[in-house]
């Protein structure tokens, strides 16, 4: 497996970045809202403060010199309870799926902000959960913990 890493996505890259966020947006809708109950899946009103807002973060997660996906990080807390960052979108493009890319990026990510993290999980996707369980437990977090919610569950942690 090549190296993996994050790199920022870069002003220029913002319409780049967008043409891969709506596919990811609208296939994690068919599986957590198909009847659209929250709207359409690629309405995303913050997208724009990644770039002007410094609790907020687009990376891209690179393979070697391959651009294999993203991740958005950000400072919300699902659970309400506050937390110093939060993932709020992470893709591994499914061609680069099950190689351990993921893992790989998801410790990354946790690396650039030492302190506590929240992130959630729909029950829909049981795959999402258990890929962010062993994340989690790979990235050496403490106090971890889980909040169930009414259709997904909040992951706590602390990095760094």
């Amino acid at each position: 497996m090549a190296e993996v890493g994050l790199v920022p996505v870069a002003l220029s890259e913002k319409a780049e970045l967008r043409r891969l966020l709506n596919p990811y947006l609208i296939a994690h809708a068919d599986v957590v809202d198909p009847q659209r109950h929250h709207g359409a899946p690629t309405d995303y009103p913050n997208f724009d403060a990644y770039w002007t807002e410094l609790e907020r973060r687009p990376y891209w997660i690179q393979a070697g010199a391959d651009r294999v996906g993203f991740a958005l990080v950000n400072r919300y807390s699902p659970s309400g309870l506050g937390c110093d960052a939060g993932v709020a979108e992470f893709c591994v493009l499914p061609q680069w799926r099950r190689a351990g890319i993921g893992l790989a990026a998801a410790c990354a990510v946790f690396a650039t902000r030492p302190g506590l993290w929240e992130l959630q999980v729909y029950d829909a996707t049981a795959p999402a959960l258990a890929f962010w369980r062993r994340a989690i437990a790979a990235a050496g977090a403490r106090e971890a913990t889980e909040i169930s919610l009414a259709d997904r569950r909040v992951h706590r942690f602390r990095v760094g």
